[in-house]
């Protein structure tokens, strides 16, 4: 069963629910009583391999369009 944030609409406090997910359960908030709703989850992302930074590919490219540039002008 998949594990659900939900957040109160009137405390603001954060929680989470495990329930199908076919389901549609009425949550209420576990400290004032609330109606709860779903919160959408916080997930990480991590970049891997080249071309995801600016020195990774930019120099590179910027020096081969610089050096066929020089190159055509001195023709």
């Amino acid at each position: 069963m998949p594990i659900y944030r939900y957040v109160c609409q009137e405390c603001g406090h954060e929680f989470t629910v495990m329930h199908g997910m076919n389901e549609t359960p009425e949550v209420f908030c576990e400290k004032c009583g609330g109606v709860a709703k779903k919160g959408i989850g916080r997930v990480g992302i991590a970049f891997k391999g080249s071309g995801f930074y600016i020195n990774d590919s930019k120099s590179s490219s910027t020096s081969k369009s610089t050096t066929s540039t020089t190159g055509s002008n001195s023709k």
